[in-house]
């Protein structure tokens, strides 16, 4: 049976994104392949629009949860029969260090804040009730340069209400070889914090 997505799955999958990750059992388990990470994500005390869920993520190793090595604004809208995920990334990062853990700290940012990172908007369904699957949407247009190479990114992630993992590998543009990214599988988080109740929920 084909399982619809939904305009008020917007807000279901920001709910279940909005809280404190980490993927120490993993990291435990499997030292060598699996450093420990925690994901925060908040939403945004002041949305930039009024349609879908404006969303802040950091992601830092546990060790210096302070100093995140990637940070993005989320827009959750729906569009096209899916949920799209619309990635932008912050013009002074660094300022915002640490706030997935304040709040309050994100009430500043605004539209000049952001610029949107083209081609890496991630394109999600419902698999099931209880799971979503997304994808960086198709085309290698989600390009960024690691280890001196140009790359294109691939993330495939699920999201449970609890639990979600993610996939992230970056393809050298010029031969599709493996540059950077997990070569173990999927990273796998827990989450220990909820901030659902963050998520105001709107029906058209």
């Amino acid at each position: 049976m084909t399982v619809v997505t939904n305009p008020t799955d917007v807000y279901v999958l920001s709910q279940w994104l909005a809280g404190d990750h980490s993927n120490w059992d993993q990291a435990i388990e499997n030292p060598p392949f699996f450093a420990h990470i925690r994901v925060g994500v908040r939403a945004l005390p002041n949305p930039i629009t009024e349609d879908g869920v404006w969303l802040y993520l950091e992601q830092a190793y546990d060790y210096e949860i302070n100093r995140p090595y990637r940070t993005a604004i989320l827009h959750v809208t729906y569009a096209n029969d899916r949920i799209e995920i619309i990635n932008y990334r912050l013009k002074s990062a660094e300022a915002f260090f640490g706030a997935s853990r304040n709040r309050d700290r994100l009430a500043s940012i605004d539209a000049d804040a952001i610029d949107q990172l083209h081609g890496c908007t991630q394109w999600v369904h419902r698999a099931d009730d209880k799971t979503f699957k997304g994808a960086v949407e198709p085309g290698k247009n989600c390009c960024l340069n690691r280890k001196g190479v140009n790359t294109y990114l691939t993330i495939d992630f699920e999201v449970t209400e609890n639990r979600y993992s993610s996939l992230d590998r970056g393809y050298s543009v010029e031969t599709d070889e493996l540059i950077w990214g997990s070569v173990a599988g999927a990273f796998e988080f827990s989450k220990k914090a909820s901030f659902s109740d963050e998520i105001i929920m709107k029906f058209a």
